[in-house]
């Protein structure tokens, strides 16, 4: 979830990261083991000071590495922690830590996609908690405090390999200037897929205006399956994963599909933005310049990416010129369990690497990582919550808010 400026910053990080990273795990200067009195961990996160999740890279840096080696020092142990950062796209840090995992090198504690937990177990590049940091990791206190269902975006097939840090949601957001323009009401909320469609029709009448920006596309990456392809799939009634078996040539698949070919291939978003490699950050640009009307997001683009102050494309009357609607079912009655809007719900996870040479320490960290109230102050607000709003884990499991 991506950044545009500062990209050889990035990928500076990158060659870093993977410089540090390899040896994290294979410093043999110290005795290792859960007594050990002098220990060495890093940690890494798609996170940089100044570029892309800069807060949650300065939280890490300023606040949980200082306490965490404050902790240790009340312990009689010397620890030195160091932070990794990237400012990469989420496809390239993804690539990257499978490649140092791969390698039997990376950090410690590595900061994951909620969504590639299982893709990583199954890989042989994840190990249980369990497994890892020993019987703590089950016992710890913690758990009590974090929402089985969001529990699971560490989980995979009923094993707990990652702490998550939090959940979000998708929603659609919208110019209220443009809509303005194109006659369409501020307090948008669209009840149908061809509302959708029919504001977009009106915002197509604006010179220079994208009407319609939904993630497509193998270059948008994950972005594609949680702003895009899931969301319709579980307001066309579908799910991607069902009784042991994946979805086909059903019909709410080619009911999605359909509703794609009718915004790109009806002139009503822009196909070159979902076949470039910085595409997503391209649409990000293009929104906070008032040149897309609807895009769909997580509360991640209200918070990092078109925040006023800190945001990677800063959006100085976001607060006013930015409203948001929930995802509508096809139609009424029609999405998941007959709700009439929808959503998905995903987030990060931080994960001990299998290899460490402290992974009791690292689980010590890993935790301190771990923030424990999870809040959201500048995320849209949600009045209540209206009937059939919906948060799909990535398990593809649907459950209501």
């Amino acid at each position: 979830m991506t950044s545009k400026p500062r990209r050889a910053a990035g990928v500076l990080a990158a060659f870093t990261t993977l410089a540090l990273g390899l040896t994290a795990c294979g410093d043999s200067s110290e005795p290792a083991g859960k007594d050990a009195k002098n220990i060495t961990l890093t940690i890494s996160a798609n996170s940089i000071v100044g570029g892309k999740n800069s807060a949650g890279a300065e939280w890490i840096e300023k606040w949980v590495i200082p306490r965490f080696v404050e902790a240790q020092k009340a312990k009689g142990v010397t620890a030195k922690v160091t932070f990794v950062p990237s400012g990469v796209d989420d496809e390239q840090y993804k690539t990257k830590l499978a490649l140092d995992l791969r390698s039997k090198g990376g950090a410690d504690v590595i900061a994951v996609d909620g969504i590639w937990v299982g893709e990583f177990v199954q890989a042989g590049y994840l190990k249980p908690l369990s497994e890892v940091a020993g019987d703590q990791a089950d016992s710890w206190e913690g758990w009590s405090q974090i929402p089985e269902t969001v529990q699971g975006l560490g989980s995979f097939e009923d094993k707990r390999y990652g702490i998550p840090l939090g959940t979000d949601g998708r929603v659609l957001y919208y110019n209220k200037k443009l809509f303005a323009q194109a006659g369409l009401p501020a307090d948008w909320q669209p009840k149908s897929w061809q509302e959708i469609l029919d504001a977009g029709a009106k915002l197509k009448t604006l010179p220079g205006v994208t009407p319609i920006q939904i993630n497509a596309g193998t270059a948008m990456g994950e972005a594609t399956s949680m702003q895009g392809a899931l969301p319709l799939l579980v307001g066309a009634g579908g799910e991607i994963y069902k009784d042991g078996k994946w979805a086909g040539a059903s019909q709410p698949v080619k009911d999605m599909l359909d509703f794609y070919t009718k915004i790109y291939g009806g002139g009503l978003g822009d196909p070159k933005l979902q076949q470039e490699a910085k595409g997503r950050d391209k649409s990000f640009a293009e929104f906070a310049a008032g040149k897309i009307g609807i895009l769909a997001e997580g509360d991640y683009f209200w918070r990092s990416v078109i925040n006023p102050s800190t945001g990677i494309a800063k959006m100085a009357d976001r607060d006013t010129a930015v409203g948001y609607a929930m995802i509508p079912a096809k139609q009424p009655g029609a999405g998941i369990r007959g709700q009439d809007f929808v959503s998905m719900s995903g987030g990060g996870v931080r994960v001990l690497n299998p290899n460490s040479k402290f992974p009791s320490q690292a689980w010590s960290c890993c935790r301190s990582c771990t923030p424990r109230r999870r809040s959201r102050p500048n995320s849209p607000a949600r009045h209540g919550s209206p009937r059939g709003w919906t948060s799909t884990r990535r398990s593809s499991r649907a459950t209501r808010c």
